[in-house]
């Protein structure tokens, strides 16, 4: 049964990657002795892991072979220069491809689609993941909520207060006015029983002169009848 072909990148578990690292290193390093041996060419091999610890390989002599390389590069130092910037924008961009391609399948598995090439080992890495992110989610949505409803309780309540305070205000203004209205009305009922008690005043002042002049006026007719 043939193999699938194995892709290539990162190793998030650093003990695998410890493991490999080692594995790998070794193999490498029984590769270029086996190319010096077998081709009789001067090989040098130089490996830092990922802490800084320098691993190298010589089939003759490293300070020898790098004052080689040394040479080489300063007689053709520019044309070499050139060549290496172009290489490693290449690589740079190769590299990105490679990140932007693996970003995208990243985020078809997320949104549940192109599954069909997963095993079941990564299926379940991406639902524990994919489980944890819903959970973070959830969990800042319920606190922006929470958030929302203090604020809205804190409104509510400066509302209701200042609603409390105009009622309170606008009842006091009410009972003045009503106080104002029954002044001006005991103030109308006591002028006019004034008046009256005026009128009836200035009456009775008068009644006697018009009793007095219906007096005079009995006697001039009983004049008047006698001397006819």
């Amino acid at each position: 049964m043939a193999r699938g072909k194995l892709q290539l990148k990162k190793i998030q578990n650093p003990v695998k990657r410890r493991v490999t690292f080692s594995k790998r290193k070794a193999g490498l390093l029984k590769k270029a002795s086996e190319l010096s041996l077998l081709c009789d060419a001067e090989v040098a091999l130089i490996i830092f892991s990922p802490k800084g610890n320098l691993f190298e390989f010589a089939n003759t002599s490293m300070n020898r072979i790098m004052g080689k390389y040394q040479n080489i590069l300063s007689s053709t130092g520019h044309q070499i220069q050139v060549s290496e910037n172009i290489e490693t924008l290449r690589l740079e961009v190769e590299n990105l491809e490679k990140r932007m391609a693996h970003l995208e399948r990243a985020n078809k598995h997320m949104t549940g689609e192109d599954l069909d090439s997963l095993s079941f080992k990564h299926l379940r890495y991406l639902e524990k993941k994919t489980i944890l992110g819903v959970r973070k989610i959830r969990s800042r949505k319920d606190k922006i909520s929470f958030e929302r409803m203090a604020s809205l309780k804190i409104k509510v309540g400066v509302t209701v207060k200042f609603q409390a305070s105009l009622e309170a205000s606008n009842e006091q203004s009410l009972k003045k006015e009503n106080a104002n209205l029954d002044k001006k009305e005991i103030n109308i009922e006591t002028n006019r029983v004034k008046g009256n008690m005026e009128a009836d005043a200035a009456t009775q002042q008068d009644l006697p002169k018009a009793k007095l002049n219906l007096c005079n006026f009995q006697s001039v007719g009983s004049f008047f009848s006698s001397e006819r």
